[in-house]
């Protein structure tokens, strides 16, 4: 799994700050699901801080999650407190058994900031869980995803703003 701040020019073709590549092989369980927490990463875990807030999300599917008797794949893209904040499984299809079915994008406004209750209880953390159909997610063989985000902070009930967030 990878994390890209988005430079100025791609910031404001996109309307994005941030890119998360996951693929294949960043599916490591023996279960039907992983999450996969990015925010704060591995390398630096703990919480986000109080008015850490994301103001847009989008995903874009590059390759399909496909391997083994692997017959579905799905996207549930948000946070500890809640699996699919920002997009539901529902709406996702990371699967297609002729590779043609790749989504151009797609793109969620709900925005959500973290209070300090979400950091006290552990739940300013942001992640993807991806779940399979017809074999555990670490059978896939193939498959490449890109989760867009355009981060921000909110203070004290005021608007959500987008300051220049680098990482």
């Amino acid at each position: 799994m990878k994390i890209i701040p988005l430079g100025t020019e791609a910031r404001a073709n996109l309307g994005f700050s941030h890119k998360v590549i996951i693929t294949y092989a960043d599916l490591t369980s023996a279960a039907a699901n992983q999450t996969l927490t990015f925010l704060p990463d591995a390398t630096t875990p703990g919480q986000l801080p109080a008015g850490f807030a994301v103001m847009r999300s989008g995903y874009r599917l590059i390759t399909p999650f496909t391997g083994s008797t692997i017959s579905a794949a799905t996207l549930d893209l948000g946070d500890k407190a809640s699996a699919s904040r920002y997009i539901a499984a529902n709406a996702t299809d990371l699967y297609t058994a002729s590779g043609t079915n790749t989504k151009d994008s797609v793109v969620s406004t709900t925005s959500y900031a973290f209070s300090s209750k979400d950091v006290a209880d552990t739940n300013a953390q942001l992640t993807a869980k991806i779940s399979a159909t017809g074999a555990n997610v670490n059978a896939a063989t193939a498959g490449r995803l890109e989760i867009y985000l355009l981060l921000g902070w909110m203070a004290d009930g005021d608007p959500i703003t987008e300051p220049g967030i680098t990482g």
